[in-house]
């Protein structure tokens, strides 16, 4: 091999050793993803600082859905390790609220360009049978709203800033987590407040409770296969962001029980 191509070889190498890594540090994934289990992102806009609180905010919630689920069903959903993996958004928090190529529907907008980026850079499908999806972003847009289903959650910025303790009372936050992963695993709406979360009923968290019928839906669909007996002890947490460097929760169920319950790999 001649000098010339030795030098261009150990130039790409170099290049190689010092790019790669300042790519992949963008996205904190769960390493290894565990499937069957509840996936949880943060999609972050390019010009939204990093916040440790929304990622501490954003588990604590999956945590809490995860006990209610437990303590309704005998049974409960498992997490990763991270529970939170961020991602680092491609645009401005204003081309998510307004950019109108998937939809016109301002409730929907945000959210659809969110799981539309999360779908491209994770590989991942609507549904997918190795994981329910929650997808969080920090933006919004007049009329923004939260929504479930096929597989997903996708909640805007006044759920992200209500996980982080800044946007009212911790209940709502976690009744709405809950009606959505509902949502997600297959439950529709009531059709009137009947004091179960997938009725308004969830604002009034935790006085809220699955019927059989929901129950049943929940085990016997298309996701019932997630829901696991076995307990394990919490793990210590993986950092949730891998690029460079309280509420007052009395009333939640995670309050009241040992931490031997709360279930993840």
């Amino acid at each position: 091999m001649s000098k010339k191509r030795i030098r261009s070889y150990c130039l790409a190498m170099l290049l190689g050793l010092v790019l790669v890594p300042i790519t992949w540090a963008n996205y904190a994934i769960a390493d290894p993803v565990e499937t069957n289990t509840v996936r949880v992102f943060w999609l972050k806009p390019s010009d939204v600082p990093y916040e440790q609180s929304v990622v501490d905010g954003i588990a604590d919630v999956m945590r809490e859905s995860q006990a209610y689920y437990l303590q309704e069903l005998g049974k409960t959903f498992r997490l990763n390790n991270p529970i939170v993996e961020v991602c680092e958004g491609d645009h401005e928090r204003v081309w998510y609220e307004t950019e109108s190529s998937i939809t016109t529907d301002p409730y929907f907008r945000t959210g659809f360009n969110m799981i539309a980026e999360l779908k491209r850079k994770y590989s991942l499908g609507e549904p997918d049978s190795r994981w329910v999806i929650v997808g969080e972003i920090s933006a919004e847009g007049d009329g923004a709203g939260g929504f479930g289903g096929n597989g997903w959650v996708g909640l805007t910025k006044h759920d992200v800033d209500g996980a982080a303790g800044i946007n009212g009372p911790m209940n709502r936050w976690y009744g709405g987590m809950i009606h959505e992963l509902g949502h997600a695993f297959g439950l529709p709406d009531s059709t009137y407040t009947d004091g179960t979360p997938m009725s308004a009923s969830f604002y009034d968290y935790p006085n809220c409770h699955f019927t059989q019928s929901q129950k049943d839906g929940l085990l016997n669909g298309q996701f019932g296969g997630f829901f696991v007996e076995d307990i394990e002890p919490e793990p210590e947490p993986e950092p949730a962001y891998r690029a460079p460097e309280s509420t007052d929760k009395d009333t939640s169920l995670r309050a009241m029980m040992p931490p031997k319950l709360i279930v993840m790999f």
